[in-house]
């Protein structure tokens, strides 16, 4: 780990995909190292495996795009609503797992893909150079 990490350790259960759109109480628990300026790689990683297991992983790389707010004569869209609410609980899981160092990567972000984006852009590639120029020491 390196120096200036933070991490948690607690268990708890997820709920099953297939139980309503809202379903990730506790997941924060399963997300045990916070983004810091020197662990964007490791962070990434836990994030990445963590929701792909959870089929959500779309929210994040934007292939799971939100719908329209309203369909055919302006009758509101109930996957738009759905959406907003899946949304909100990865940003709950996400703001909690980056350290207060970089927390001002979150600060206008009002989706999870704004903020995955945010910290991909500004800590994504200076911790694939240092990576890498660490592993090519080793």
């Amino acid at each position: 780990m390196t120096e200036g990490s933070e991490r948690t350790l607690t268990t708890t259960t997820i709920s099953s995909p297939n139980t309503t759109p809202n379903s990730l109480p506790s997941a924060h628990h399963f997300v045990s190292l916070k983004l810091t300026h020197r662990n964007y790689l490791y962070w990434r990683t836990q994030i990445i495996q963590f929701l792909h297991g959870q089929r959500l992983l779309g929210f994040i790389d934007g292939s799971r795009p939100c719908p329209a707010p309203v369909i055919a004569a302006a009758t509101p869209n109930p996957a738009y609503k759905a959406w907003i609410e899946q949304d909100a609980s990865i940003l709950s899981l996400l703001i909690p797992s980056i350290s207060e160092e970089v927390t001002y990567l979150t600060l206008g972000q009002m989706t999870s893909c704004a903020v995955w984006l945010a910290a991909e852009t500004a800590l994504g590639s200076s911790s694939q150079v240092r990576c890498l120029n660490l592993m090519g020491q080793f």
